[in-house]
């Protein structure tokens, strides 16, 4: 058996215990009785409750532990913690079995063929799913800087510490348990949980549509989830947006649920859909949006309360209480949950919530695309209405102009990815009001149904706009809302076909569908056809291809990592190769490198910093220069005044050590030899007398790897310096090849250690020369083709001048004026190039 099954398989029986064990009796101890023989509802609670226990408990510990570096996060105390919680929740779900009287739910019709194909389909996809994930490490960068590295730290520290801000824990505590089950530091261990968030992901989008509708709605809603190739695209990754789709989906399940009740029903499912908000808060703070729906929610109800009694404000106003209840029992069972790590960052001296650079909001594409689940929702009603209600006359005009309308103002975008325009986006609101307008009075009494769906929008609004604003730069961000969404083509999708299989539709009247003999298999080929995408897509992956499975390039984690992540494993190869050497891990300093740690989780690599000064890099092994990284932590430091990345060309004290580029990112590392600045070099060629340029640089002398100059022949010289002072300028250091008269023959001017390959062009400006250091000015001669005799009788002259006025230094030698330059050498030769 290969050893990224079995190591999966070693800590799956743990998962399951948490995510079952403990997971379903607490779900029974809090949904209504009614809901109890709803299994699939049943399971999506359980698999956010058990978690939810689970990471609370181990966060408890870890936080105690972190208090006095005790690794209170152990395996035994961690399921005996467990074990007790699911005593307590049995115990509960036995009392409400004995006490509350059951209240049986209508029950559903019949488990139709195509309803049948779809689970079967789901249930390939996931088959397809858990080898893919259990094939792969960490390897997506969230995971590698946040989740995946926390999960180790834990498990190698076994307390939570204080300096670990950001992100909630949910993820990265349950990584960490699957380490601690398995007995050790195991990438495939610690996902051996995904597989239960991707089924989890799945059923709580089964209540979405199964909770307000019917069984065959949850079950298209969930295929529709399950069968989305961004989804199966993604589900390997083991980030927080699946996780946290699973939250927002179930919160907003129950929210309605409790919305659209009147009875004591009301309050359990505002209390669910509270808690579930609290594992969403305790996941990523962008649940935070659904705090924000539930107010815009509330608000619309107070304006049609205020319309309803016609503009009768304490009328209105106890209408409107019942509303106004069930949103403050949802933000107050948030509150223990969602809020209690954001306290913790705030107590600890964090910031309570980091936001991510302002760059990556210049990258949102706020395209037509991002409209693409409204468009197939109007486009599928369109053509039922159309071709199955047979509309016509006026309304079918007026729907086909708002249709028309709404493509016009999304295509272009689409078509062309761009920004969409002021115009485009009036022309998408202008038909989405027509359409709306006329689905309204085709069917004025569907309200419940209306009602429901523009409840669940209004939740998902909030994320919506924000997501298409600021973070529409990549899919996966999406995923929380996308249930929402989707459900609409869901409803659609379900009650149009569902006359194949029974002559009504009993639960939402949408008519029937034609059913003619060659209908029922052409239909179900489609559905297979369309699934098919959506469940090979993890199999595809965009570095190895679609064989990587049955491959034998990547025999190990670290292989396969290297696929993705070429540069960064270079750096791990070289640091490895150090401790292997030295037996202790080396000091390093590498400025927003965030996913670095992973590999190392114990070693003292310092991300956070970036540091200008190199006495900021006392006590340090390597220094770590990348792009794009490094580069976003220096924005807005002047290479001027930057002393650190101004002297990684200053090879006798930062030597290049090894690096790669890899087209995504670059890594230079940077072995340290910082004791070298104070130390006196040894020039051959040392300067007669006291050589000062201005009043704070002196010349000490120079090497020089020749004296004969031919045309394109490379010659090393190195100038030797000795920092006096500090001075605010920043000078260029020229040096000429003068002849006999002093006229200049050729001219190479440069800045200390200038790297021009970098734009802006790096350099030890002398703005930043340090008091006290030498610097060793490394430079190479190559002479063009010049309009100059041959022979000796040249001279090297170098000089300084300030770089905006060309203005040129003065120079002494013992305190007398020398002029503006100083002759190093004056024994050069001109030569012919060898034959």
């Amino acid at each position: 058996m290969p050893y990224w099954i079995a190591n999966t398989l070693a800590t799956t029986p743990a998962f399951a215990w948490v995510y079952l064990g403990v997971g379903v009796p607490w779900a029974l101890a809090l949904l209504p009785r009614a809901l109890w023989r709803r299994i699939p509802v049943v399971l999506a609670l359980a698999f956010a409750l058990g978690p939810m226990w689970l990471t609370l408990w181990m966060f408890i510990l870890g936080t105690l532990g972190a208090q006095t570096q005790t690794p209170l996060l152990r395996l035994d105390l961690i399921l005996l913690g467990t074990f007790v919680i699911a005593l307590a929740g049995a115990f509960w779900a036995w009392r409400r079995r004995t006490l509350d009287s059951p209240q049986p739910e209508p029950s559903d019709a019949p488990v139709r063929f195509d309803e049948r194909l779809l689970i079967a389909l789901i249930v390939i996809a996931f088959v397809v799913r858990w080898f893919v994930t259990a094939y792969w490490p960490f390897i997506a960068y969230d995971t590698l800087w946040v989740y995946g590295y926390q999960g180790r730290l834990y498990s190698l520290l076994g307390y939570i510490p204080n300096t670990i801000g950001y992100y909630p824990q949910f993820l990265s505590l349950q990584y960490a348990f699957g380490q601690f089950a398995f007995g050790g530091v195991n990438d495939h261990a610690a996902r051996a949980v995904i597989p239960f968030i991707n089924l989890g992901s799945t059923l709580s989008v089964y209540a979405l549509g199964a909770l307000p509708f019917n069984r065959r709605t949850g079950i298209y809603a969930a295929a529709l989830w399950t069968l989305y190739h961004h989804v199966g695209d993604w589900s390997r990754m083991g980030d927080l947006e699946i996780t946290l789709t699973n939250s927002f989906t179930l919160a907003s399940a129950f929210f309605t649920l409790a919305w659209m009740r009147s009875d004591a029903g009301r309050t359990r499912s505002a209390i669910l859909a509270g808690l579930m908000l609290g594992v969403g808060l305790w996941t990523k703070p962008t649940m935070g949006a659904f705090i924000w729906g539930v107010a815009l929610v509330t608000a619309v109800a107070l304006i049609a309360a205020l319309v309803r009694s016609r503009l009768n404000v304490a009328d209105a106003v106890r209408r409107w209480l019942p509303s106004l209840w069930t949103a403050l029992i949802v933000g107050l069972a948030a509150v223990p949950l969602g809020g209690v790590w954001y306290v913790r960052n705030v107590l600890l001296g964090h910031n309570p919530i980091d936001l991510p650079p302002d760059f990556w909001l210049t990258q949102a594409m706020r395209g037509g695309a991002e409209f693409g689940w409204l468009l197939l929702a109007a486009i599928l009603l369109a053509a039922y209405l159309l071709f199955n209600r047979r509309l016509r006359g006026r309304f079918a005009l007026a729907l086909l102009a708002g249709l028309a309308l709404m493509l016009a103002g999304t295509l272009p975008s689409m078509l062309v990815p761009r920004h969409m325009e002021l115009a485009e986006g009036v022309l998408l609101l202008a038909g989405l009001a027509v359409y709306a307008r006329v689905v309204g009075q085709i069917w004025p009494d569907e309200r419940p149904l209306r009602t429901t769906l523009i409840i669940l929008w209004l939740l998902a609004l909030p994320y919506f706009v924000t997501w298409f604003w600021s973070y529409s730069y990549h899919y996966r961000l999406s995923f929380a809302i996308v249930p929402l969404l989707l459900l609409p083509t869901a409803l659609i999708l379900a009650h149009w076909t569902h006359s194949l299989w029974q002559g009504h539709a009993r639960d939402v009247a949408l008519s029937s569908a034609p059913s003619w003999s060659w209908l029922k298999p052409a239909y179900l080929l489609a559905l297979v056809l369309l699934a098919i995408p959506g469940i090979i897509q993890p199999l595809y992956d965009q570095n190895t291809g679609w064989d990587v499975l049955i491959s034998d390039a990547y025999p190990d984690d670290l292989a396969r990592q290297r696929s993705g992540n070429q540069a960064l494993i270079n750096v791990v190869d070289g640091l490895q190769a150090y401790i292997d050497e030295h037996g202790t891990p080396p000091v390093v300093v590498a400025p927003s490198v965030q996913t670095l740690p992973f590999f190392f989780p114990l070693a003292d690599i310092r991300i956070d910093e970036a540091p200008t000064r190199l006495d900021d890099l006392a006590g340090v092994t390597y220094f770590i220069d990348s792009h794009p990284q490094g580069t976003g932590a220096y924005q807005g430091v002047p290479v001027q005044a930057n002393q650190v990345i101004g002297a990684l060309r200053r090879e006798d004290i930062m030597r290049r050590a090894w690096g790669m580029d890899d087209g995504i990112f670059r890594y230079n590392v940077y072995e340290l030899h910082l004791e070298r600045r104070f130390q006196p070099p040894p020039p051959n060629a040392q300067a007669e007398g006291q050589v000062v340029f201005g009043d704070f640089a002196r010349y000490l002398g120079n090497d020089i790897g020749a004296l004969d100059f031919w045309p394109g022949r490379p010659v090393v010289l190195t100038l030797y310096w000795e920092s006096l002072a500090p001075t605010s300028g920043d000078y260029m250091i020229y040096v000429h090849l003068r002849d006999v008269q002093g006229e200049v023959v050729q001219s190479w001017d440069a800045p200390v250690a200038l790297d021009a390959e970098i734009a802006p062009p790096r350099y030890y400006s002398t703005h930043v020369w340090q008091p006290g250091e030498y610097i060793a000015d490394v430079r190479r001669l190559i002479l063009s083709e010049v309009d100059a005799p041959l022979g000796a009788g040249y001279s090297l002259v170098i000089g300084m001048y300030d770089l905006a006025s060309e203005t040129r230094l003065p120079v002494t030698i013992d305190g007398r004026d020398a002029g503006d330059g100083y002759v190093i050498d004056n024994r050069i030769t001109l030569v012919s190039p060898p034959s």
